[in-house]
């Protein structure tokens, strides 16, 4: 049997008198009632869930359990699925995808730190090769994006085509094509 590995999103706080973003209702709801319905559908033993909440939810967080230490771990034909409840957005590309965007903007989710100092969003570039490394493995993957401008975050990591769709502000400043994803581009 299939083994299900999930890592779950919501943000509804973030720390508006420091970030400047608007706090959100129902983004905890949703994770909450996406997790009670994962614990229905798959027995324990085979359930393998993180999730991450507000403060929880922060870019490193995020990475990290894409990688080994969660969604990784799956393995041909078990389920994956990456959900993300709280703000997108967007933000200059780097000069490198200039000619994969004809407005010069990547979209982004909006992680609690993201807006910090030193902070940063988690780019749709970022997000593809993220889902590339655990699809590669053989699992099957899911990913339910619940922002703004979540079109274009589960595209192939080879196709830079754009998407639109709980949106916060812009980020003015572009970032260094080698801060994307600690240099993989």
């Amino acid at each position: 049997m299939p083994k299900l590995f999930a890592l779950l999103v919501g943000i509804n706080e973030y720390q508006t008198s420091i970030t400047m973003v608007p706090n959100l209702y129902g983004c905890l709801n949703d994770v909450d009632a996406l997790h009670g319905y994962l614990e229905k559908k798959f027995p324990a033993t085979d359930r393998h869930v993180e999730v991450l909440k507000n403060d929880q939810a922060t870019y490193r967080e995020v990475v990290r359990l894409f990688g080994a230490d969660h969604l990784e771990k799956a393995t041909a034909d078990d389920i994956v699925l990456f959900a993300f409840s709280g703000h997108g957005s967007r933000e200059p590309a780097p000069q490198e995808f200039l000619e994969y965007f004809p407005e010069g903007k990547m979209e982004t989710l909006v992680l609690t730190d993201s807006r910090l100092p030193g902070g940063v969003d988690l780019a749709d570039k970022e997000l593809a090769v993220l889902i590339d490394r655990v699809a590669k493995r053989g699992a099957h993957v899911a990913v339910i994006l619940d922002c703004c401008h979540a079109g274009s975050g589960s595209r192939n990591v080879d196709d830079f085509t754009l998407g639109t769709a709980r949106q916060t502000s812009d980020r003015a400043n572009p970032r260094a094509l080698e801060s994307l994803l600690n240099g993989y581009f």
